[in-house]
């Protein structure tokens, strides 16, 4: 009987032994008992790893016919778990996914929110219960075991929820066997004499071992055209492609274009895909039958058994960043994958981010520049308006929004039968309702937040953690009827306005709270493409790489957010957002026109928006990082001290700030309470560390986190270059 070290896909770095009569491989599958449940792991060691009476480990229960996890990614596995300060076992957790994925064809209950709207508001949540409704925030259905064990909730607490009429039980039979997709590499595309050179140079690298390479094009370039000339050479030596993207920008615009390119529509992975649907692609993936994947960031841990190229579209994107279970950055991690597995990676992008950047300047990415517009189309103008001296004007439906200029160029687009763009970066009607009587803010109350109103669904809505209730009739401080007001415009208001404007203009909102999944959203964008739409309203979901040619007027309603913001990259989200929604206008024949309404006409960061002038706005943003020598000329790193006991937290946060490290090159800021004090019901404490760019800034932060015993009702969790400083 012979011992094997097993990792599991738990919150551990360490191995536990179970023993099995046979010979079995590093990388390989196995179902063993952990406590009262039933895990899969992989083996990771051969031999005893621990002193432990043999009497007391317990078998292998079955290992599974499956390919074994290779060696590149194993060491994938120990970098991002080293890189990031995670556990490895909570690594190995996103390769493997749902247990149903390796399993065998089974029966698995599925469990799903089934009123997702309910109004929780005077109703008695218990503690358990709501574990359970913030566990489904970001998720449509799970697996029983899933849900115990993320939530500690018992099996009783669910029984009780499907009696209540809060969850709804399904039964579905998963692991069916995925075919194989067959792809078609006949159709050829013509490019323009740019995108050719371009595409000859990526081509060029799929033959060649690791290549990093940023494709640096103006929106509206053919960058994707030009991407697939790489995809296609890696698919003709029969490699598998994956190709990430934002997860709100995957919409079936992408997946039809790459259809008629190559006959075949991508596996799809993503956080709304069924589970019955990801055992299927999983399978496939390890086994080679999957060829193309395109998914969010998470796809980037799936065992590939032969990965042959890696695409980041809008590589630029915030959204590319994970700050949950192991906080990591998607883009960052997929060039690490590249090099480990020898194969080329890609970032595409028409506003690359500082730190890409500055990679090419120091020769470790390559570059590929597509400076003109596909066929005829050219960048479009953009101008500012001074909300100071353009005051929106009030109408019947009460405040107006839309400036007097913005509002004659949307009629003139009505008249000439054009299509219109809305942006406002705001989710809902109005982000706070405040009582005009007594002046009482109605706060969520598991975060340090507002509600905000959505009145399409008649709630108030926390962004953070999910709380919703119905909109109070009446404000629940004064009783007072009709003391409460909106304050501050969402999408949903800017709708109202232009539809009272224009009631005869077809007009549709596109924003992640009312088209709430893939289909919804496809459907909406199919219609502006179809001319179904005359004005489009929405948020940063425009801002992802959509084409309508006919689409000739952008007008953002506050240029302004994100200006203001204390956050390291707030100046160049700002910019990147708003060259982006820019880049919507005038993609056809017909020239874009683009305004921007703002309070501060004179800021640096819209002059060289306007002005289509990156350059000079890297130049500023550079200089400033430099100064403070932030990243990339510094490193940076935020521990998140957590507890639903506020006295434990800031006990924990202060000891770590009595014993920071304290030495050249290295400076430690805080503990202070996070912006966000309170979120989901945990009380939250911030430290940050800054290095200089040749420190080990993990190996600094383990020796500080080893000085504090930390309690069990305390969570530590480490954020590596932090993007959120909530």
């Amino acid at each position: 009987m012979a011992v094997y070290g097993v990792l599991l896909p738990l919150v551990f770095d360490d191995v536990f032994d179970y023993s099995f009569d046979g010979e079995l491989n590093i990388g390989q599958m196995v179902l063993v008992s952990f406590g009262k449940e039933e895990l899969v792991g992989v083996i990771y060691k051969i031999g005893k790893t621990a002193k432990i009476d043999d009497k007391k480990i317990k078998p292998i229960k079955m290992v599974f016919d499956l390919p074994p996890i290779s060696d590149e990614l194993f060491s994938f596995i120990e970098k991002v778990a080293q890189y990031n300060l995670a556990p490895k076992g909570m690594v190995l957790k996103m390769v493997l996914g749902q247990t149903s994925n390796q399993l065998p064809k089974q029966k698995v209950q599925l469990y799903s929110l089934k009123i997702k709207n309910e109004n929780l508001d005077g109703i008695r949540i218990s503690s358990g219960r709501k574990a359970v409704f913030d566990f489904f925030n970001d998720r449509t259905e799970a697996e029983k075991d899933v849900i115990l064990k993320e939530t500690g909730v018992s099996e009783n607490v669910l029984n009780a929820m499907i009696k209540s009429g809060f969850l709804d039980k399904r039964e579905i039979l998963v692991n069916e066997e995925a075919i194989e997709q067959i792809v078609n590499l006949s159709n050829k595309v013509e490019l323009t004499d740019e995108q050719e050179k371009a595409a000859q140079n990526l081509v060029v690298k799929v033959d060649n071992g690791f290549s990093a390479t940023l494709l640096d094009g103006i929106t509206g370039s053919g960058k994707t055209e030009v991407y697939f000339e790489a995809v296609a050479r890696a698919l003709e030596l029969s490699k598998q492609v994956l190709v990430l993207v934002p997860e709100i920008s995957l919409t079936t615009q992408w997946l039809k274009r790459f259809e008629k390119r190559f006959g075949v529509i991508p596996l799809i992975w993503h956080s709304e895909v069924p589970l019955k649907e990801k055992a299927k692609t999983w399978k496939a993936i390890i086994n080679g039958k999957a060829k193309v994947v395109v998914g969010a960031r998470s796809s980037l841990f799936l065992p590939y058994s032969n990965l042959g190229i890696i695409v980041v579209d809008e590589s630029h994107d915030h959204s590319f960043k994970q700050e949950s279970l192991v906080n990591y950055q998607g883009r960052d991690m997929a060039v690490l994958r590249a090099h480990l597995e020898r194969i080329p990676i890609v970032l595409s992008t028409a506003t690359p981010d500082l730190e890409t950047i500055v990679n090419v300047e120091e020769g470790k990415y390559d570059i590929v520049k597509l400076r003109k517009r596909f066929a005829k189309a050219v960048l479009p103008e953009i101008k500012i308006i001074d909300i100071k001296k353009d005051k929106p004007e009030k109408g019947t439906w009460g405040v107006s929004f839309i400036t007097p200029t913005l509002v004659d160029e949307l009629k003139n687009n009505l008249k000439k039968g054009e299509q219109s763009m809305l942006f406002l970066n705001r989710r809902g009607y109005a982000p706070l309702m405040i009582c005009r009587d007594c002046g009482h803010r109605i706060q969520c109350p598991h975060c340090t937040a507002w509600l905000a109103e959505h009145r399409i669904s008649g709630e108030l809505i926390c962004h953070h953690c999910g709380f919703r209730m119905f909109t109070p009739k009446r404000c629940p401080d004064c009783a007072s009827e009709d003391g409460l007001t909106a304050c501050g415009p969402g999408v949903e208001r800017i709708a109202e306005e232009v539809k009272n404007r224009f009631p005869d203009a077809r007009v549709e909102i596109l924003s992640s709270d009312i088209t709430t999944n893939y289909k919804e959203i496809s459907n909406v964008i199919k219609k502006t493409q179809d001319r179904e739409v005359d004005i489009l309203i929405g948020t940063q979901i425009l801002a992802k790489g959509h084409n309508f040619p006919d689409l000739t007027l952008v007008g953002v309603i506050d240029a302004d957010l994100g200006l203001m913001g204390s956050d390291l990259r707030s100046s160049e989200q700002t910019f990147q957002l708003l060259s982006q929604v820019a880049g919507r206008a005038g993609r056809g024949e017909k020239k874009g026109l683009v305004y921007l309404q703002t309070l501060y006409p004179d800021n640096l960061v819209l002059d060289a928006v306007i002005k289509h002038d990156r350059d000079s706005f890297v130049d500023i943003e550079k200089n400033a990082r430099l100064l403070l020598k932030m990243p990339p000329y510094g490193k940076l790193a935020a521990i998140i001290v957590s507890s639903t006991n506020c006295e434990a937290a800031e006990t924990t946060a202060y000891m770590l700030g009595k014993c920071a490290p304290r030495m050249e090159n290295i400076m430690t800021l805080g503990p202070a309470p996070a912006q966000l004090h309170l979120l989901r019901g945990r009380y939250r404490y911030r430290l940050l560390l800054k290095t200089a760019k040749n420190v080990n800034i993990q190996e600094v932060l383990k020796k500080w986190l080893s000085m504090v015993k930390v309690k069990s009702n305390v969570r530590i969790d480490v954020d590596i270059n932090p993007y959120s400083f909530m």
